[in-house]
């Protein structure tokens, strides 16, 4: 019986993590099409249910990273190119 309960605590403990990373794949799909917080934030919550097992704290830091992480990703194509490298010449003074 000890055995047993081991085995199902793993499954559980498995079928959450599986949920977590489903959450996450949906958030990196949806973020492409937000343009801001709210807006990502607002869609997500239709995928609460993946993540019910974790504390609130815990997926908002998660959805937080990823919005920031994309919005760092839009802002470096964004300025791609944009920024040349300065070379400073003395003026003789």
């Amino acid at each position: 019986l000890r055995e047993e309960g081991r085995w199902l605590m793993g499954r559980v403990k498995a079928m959450m993590m599986e949920q977590e990373e489903n959450f996450e794949d949906k958030a990196l799909n949806i973020v492409d099409s937000c343009e801001t917080w709210h807006q990502f934030s607002s869609q997500m919550e239709g995928y609460m249910d993946l993540v019910n097992h974790m504390a609130l704290d815990d997926v908002i830091s998660m959805l937080t990273k990823i919005w920031v992480e994309h919005q760092e990703t839009i802002a470096k194509e964004a300025y791609s190119g944009m920024v040349k490298s300065v070379e400073w010449v003395p003026d003789g003074d």
